[in-house]
Formats: C-alpha cells, structure tokens, sequence
C-alpha cells in the first residue's frame, strides 16, 4: 500500500506519540513534565518541519505544557542568518549546528547543566555515543551540543564498471585502490579521461568534500592536526622523526589529479563529481549518506555499492570521517526547558530512530548502530561510526575554503604542495587565534 505524504505524517506522529511515553520512563518524572505553566520554545534548523513537528508532537506526552515552534531555514543562508539573530538578540532557543561547527557557536552555546547529572551527564555521552560525538561536542568536561545523526564518508562504487574490469571485491586499502586506478580508468587517445576511476584529487570546483577527504588522509596518517590548545594549525608540522605525516596525505591526494601520475584519473574540468558518478562516467565516489538520495531521484536503476573507506595498508586501527547535525541550547535562551528537549531527541533510542528513519540518516546512539549494524544499506555507516574521528575546527566554513584553495594552488602550479599546506596551516592559525579572542 502506498500512503500519501499527509498520511505518513499522521502515522509517524502516532508512533510518536507511543515513543514520547516512553520518553518519560527514560527520563523520570522530573523537569519540564511537571511545569504547570504554558512554555514555547523556539528552534531553527534546516531539516523539514513535518520531522522536527513529528518529534515535537511525542514530546508533549512528556511535557504536555510545552509547544516548540519551528523555523526551517534554508542551509545555504542558516549560517548568516543564525548569526544575524544572535547579533540582536533575536536568536532561537535551541538551533541546529553542525558537528564541526560547535567552535563557531560556542560563546552563543548554553552547557548542559549540572542540575541534569543524574539524567544525562558526560559519563552517559561517552556509554551510550561513539567517541566522535564528545570530540565534537564536548570541551573543558561540559557538553554544549547532543547529536541527531552520525553519517561517515563511505566508498560508492559501480558495480556493473567494477565487473567490466574484471574487479571482484571494491579495495580495503589505499594501495588496492592505487592498483585498481589502470583498471577502471579510460583515457582516449589524446590521454584524456573518458572514464574515470573515482572522484579523488580535485578542489570543490568539481568535488563537494575535497578538504573532508584531505583531512581524513591526514588523520589516518596520524597527523597531528591541531596544537596549543586548539589555538595552532599544526598538520604542515614534521614529526620527531623528521616526517610530514600531513605533507604525504596532501600529495597523496593529489596525485590523483597530476596528469604525469601513474595514478592520474580525475580534473576539475570533469564536472560534479556526484552527477559523474550517478551517470556512470565516474566508478568511484567518496561522499556521505546524503548522496543516497542523489541517486535514488537521478539515477535509480544505477547499480552501486557501499563500501567502507580504504584504510592504509599498515594500518591496524581505521579511521573514518564523520558528518552529521546536533542540537545545541542558546545561553541567551530558555536553557533549562530547551536541554530537556534536546536530550529527549537525542538520547531516547526511540526517538532517535524515528528522526533516522524519516531522514534517511544513520544513528548517533550505540544501541541503535548495534541494529543498523546488521543492515545492507546501512551497516557500513553503522559500523564506521565506531571508527569515526573528528579534530578541532573553530569554523569550518573559513577552515574548508582555505583548504580547497591549498588545492587549487597545486592544480594551478601557483604553489608546490609544501609551500601551499603551509600557507593553510597559517591561515587557519588566524582563524582560530580569532575565534579565540571573541
């Protein structure tokens, strides 16, 4: 049987409605379930209203006195926006944020507060999220943001290019990815790409995520990415033995792009990475769960997998780049009510599938993982959660265009690749010596 949108979202808010029972055994009969007065909360954030509606409807059962009144907003203006509001004091009292992003929003961020210790305190974030999440979220002992999902970079790759070249088994490792590039790739005979072997070594000219992939080659060469308290860029530093762990990532990445590479298979004239890959021009993508909804409305018979991200041949512990959204609590606003909002989201199992579920995004809490780890879909994401590393990044917005233009400075032949990461690395010190004295 097929439902129709208005329908769906009738089931969903009854299921809810069940879930938000639930919500209060987990909690207790403590905090806002026992206000006797009318309370709205305000919350802006980019994903549709019906999801945050849906949750906000269960949450009634818990705190029946409480309305939260949502504002979706565009993602390519929620940023300016949110920070505009906040300037005149007009801000939300809870918002979304992404995972890199808690450095940007902190000194408008609200702690969870102590009063919550015996329903949820750092002890419960470090048992029931993976490691990632306190990496992102929590500094100096105090949690300033809970998440709604946790997605992670996977391997998409083309089936029916894989069994054409004879490939049985998509790579486990770097060097198997190294050694599969001649068997993908197609070069004419003027030596231009016809068919690439994957979307790996241009800017964001072509691929959306090229600082994410640069920075997760970094971390699982074991760079050292940050210093002095978050206050230095440190990943163009060398090591105690004379090594540039960060240096080899970057030019490793971006052999890929060096037409005088035996590894050459990729260029930014080629277009979007993702629309190459969903034609079948491209047999190898490194991108998030997100994309998954790419191809299911542009390409749906295309005939992809999903594998874990390539780790280093010597490698015996992986290391995998997370992306996913949070809610935080403005200091400004209505701090005690909107954090027991935000954790029943959050750390109810039973909410947090609900919210995964109409989103299409993978779960942040171990429980939930622990099932979707037994998934087709998504048991790579699943499974990669556990792995996921993240670094500190006072704004990653600023931290991403610098990066991308390390990038293009190489492809350019402006810069060599030592030159161009160092003048990054000072670029981001000042953003963060920046972020610091606000």
């Amino acid at each position: 049987m097929k439902f129709t949108q208005r329908q769906l979202a009738i089931i969903l808010i009854a299921g809810l409605v069940v879930v938000g029972g639930l919500g209060v055994f987990y909690f207790g009969l403590r905090g806002s379930s026992s206000q006797s007065a009318k309370l709205t909360l305000t919350a802006w954030g980019t994903d549709p209203k019906t999801v945050f509606d849906a949750l906000s409807t269960a949450y009634k059962t818990y705190a029946p006195n409480t309305t939260i009144d949502y504002t979706q907003i565009d993602p390519a203006s929620y940023q300016s926006i949110l920070l505009k509001a906040f300037a005149a004091g007009t801000g939300p009292d809870i918002f979304e944020l992404k995972n890199h992003d808690l450095g940007k929003w902190i000194s408008e961020t609200a702690a969870l507060p102590t009063s919550f210790s015996s329903q949820f305190n750092l002890a419960m974030l470090q048992q029931n999220f993976p490691d990632v999440v306190s990496q992102d979220f929590v500094t100096g002992g105090n949690i300033y943001a809970m998440p709604l999902d946790l997605d992670t970079m996977v391997m998409y790759y083309n089936k029916d290019l894989f069994n054409t070249a004879g490939i049985v088994y998509p790579p486990k490792t770097w060097n198997d990815f190294e050694a599969d590039i001649p068997k993908l790739r197609i070069l004419n005979s003027q030596g231009q790409i016809t068919q690439a072997a994957a979307a790996i070594g241009g800017s964001q000219t072509s691929i959306a995520d090229a600082p994410d992939i640069v920075f997760l080659l970094m971390l699982q060469n074991g760079t050292t990415m940050v210093s002095n308290g978050g206050t230095t860029a440190a990943f163009d530093n060398t090591d105690g033995e004379n090594n540039n762990p960060g240096l080899t990532a970057f030019n490793f990445y971006l052999q890929f792009a060096n037409p005088s590479s035996p590894y050459y298979t990729w260029n930014d004239g080629m277009g979007n990475a993702l629309q190459s890959f969903a034609s079948g021009e491209t047999s190898i993508l490194f991108d998030y769960g997100s994309a998954m909804s790419t191809f299911k409305q542009k390409a749906p018979f295309l005939h992809y997998g999903i594998a874990p991200m390539p780790q280093p041949a010597s490698a015996t512990i992986a290391v995998n780049y997370p992306s996913y959204e949070g809610l935080a609590v403005s200091r400004a606003g209505q701090i005690m009510p909107a954090w027991s909002f935000v954790l029943y989201v959050t750390s109810n199992p039973a909410a947090e599938n609900v919210y995964g579920t109409n989103m299409g995004e993978m779960p942040a809490n171990r429980a939930t993982i622990a099932t979707a780890m037994s998934d087709a879909t998504y048991g790579v994401f699943a499974s990669q959660a556990l792995t996921a590393r993240s670094w500190y990044e006072a704004d990653s917005t600023q931290i991403d265009t610098i990066m991308n233009t390390a990038i293009q400075n190489v492809l350019g032949g402006t810069m060599d690749s030592s030159n161009a990461l160092g003048v990054a690395a000072t670029a981001i010190t000042g953003v963060m010596q920046n972020a610091g004295n606000q």
